[in-house]
């Protein structure tokens, strides 16, 4: 499959166009990232929720065992306190399910972004440069095998002012198949696809 132009000036606005495509798809994963990193932010609440759970289950652990040391009412001092350890663990879980929803949210907004991106670029340039590569493949076969396919294409594309400048009755020159007027229709389809000519040979008939 031919992915660039043989002409310098249309391989050259290719390339360019590649590198631009290229530099948009690194502009929109850096916005995606910071968008990511952003939102993550919004994590600290739920990280501080974790923390101060995990530290009134701890600082609670250490009281109930501190209490059950007491004479006569520790163990009842002690079981209260293991029961208020419910509150930590309820707290924590509360915090993680707060950092679990910021964190799917925030892959979900990158994600957002990165499409936002795919939309354009698909649109404007990855499709266009497929319909290229098909084209110049396809013309680049007719070219040896069919000219006087890429000449029948010609006719029926390029602006009639330059199938003038080939051929007074261009079309009617093709039909009486003038290899030469053939290979010169052809070439303006080639050229059109920044591809070199076929070698010229035969008659122009007039």
């Amino acid at each position: 499959m031919r992915l660039y132009a043989q002409t310098p000036a249309r391989a050259g606005a290719q390339v360019l166009h590649d590198l631009i495509a290229l530099g948009w798809c690194a502009l929109w994963a850096w916005l995606a990232r910071r968008a990511y990193l952003a939102l993550l932010e919004w994590r600290a609440p739920g990280l501080r929720m974790i923390d101060a759970g995990r530290d009134l289950d701890r600082t609670l652990g250490d009281a109930a065992h501190t209490a059950s040391r007491v004479p006569l009412v520790g163990e009842d001092l002690a079981g209260a306190l293991d029961r208020g350890t419910a509150a930590g663990g309820m707290l924590t879980e509360a915090g993680r399910t707060q950092v679990d929803a910021v964190s799917s949210g925030a892959l979900a907004a990158a994600a957002l972004v990165a499409l936002l991106a795919l939309i354009p670029l698909v649109l404007c340039w990855l499709l266009p440069r497929i319909r290229y590569a098909r084209a110049a493949s396809t013309a680049l076969d007719l070219r040896a095998t069919a000219p006087d396919l890429l000449a029948l294409r010609a006719l029926s594309t390029v602006p009639y002012r330059e199938l003038r400048a080939v051929h007074e009755n261009p079309a009617a020159a093709w039909r009486l198949g003038s290899d030469e007027v053939i290979n010169d229709l052809a070439g303006l389809h080639l050229a059109r696809l920044g591809l070199r000519p076929a070698e010229r040979t035969g008659r122009r008939v007039r």
